[in-house]
C-alpha cells in the first residue's frame, strides 16, 4: 500500500532538500509538471520550510552572560536573517493590530 504524504510530511522532506541546496524546489522542469494549485501548495511548503530553517538556524541557548552585541551578532550570522526580520515585522504588525494600535 503506498503512502500517504502528509503535508508535514511535505515540509520535513523539502526542508532536507532545500538545507542540501537541491534545485529541484524551484526548478522550471519540476514545477512545469505541477498545475497551478499544485505549483501555489508547493509555494506555501517550500514557504513553511524555509521558515522552519530559519528559526532553527537561531535557535541557541542564550548566556545570562551573554550581550547584547553578541545575541544580535549572531542572529545577523544567519543566512536566514531577511526571513526572520520580515517575519517579526509582519508578527509586530499583527500584534499592533490587534491591540488596536493601528487600523488594518
Amino acid at each position: 500500500m503506498a503512502k500517504k504524504w502528509t503535508k508535514k510530511d511535505l515540509v520535513q522532506l523539502f526542508e532536507i532538500l532545500i538545507e542540501r541546496g537541491a534545485p529541484v524546489v524551484t526548478s522550471p522542469h519540476f514545477r512545469g509538471h505541477l498545475t497551478r494549485n499544485e505549483n501555489l501548495f508547493t509555494n506555501q511548503v517550500v514557504r513553511e520550510s524555509n521558515g522552519n530553517i530559519a528559526y532553527r538556524s537561531v535557535d541557541f541557548k542564550i548566556e545570562e552572560e551573554m550581550s547584547d552585541e553578541a545575541f544580535w551578532s549572531r542572529i545577523e550570522k544567519t543566512p536566514y536573517n531577511d526571513l526572520i526580520e520580515e517575519n517579526a515585522a509582519v508578527a509586530l504588525v499583527k500584534m499592533a493590530e490587534k491591540l488596536k494600535l493601528i487600523d488594518k
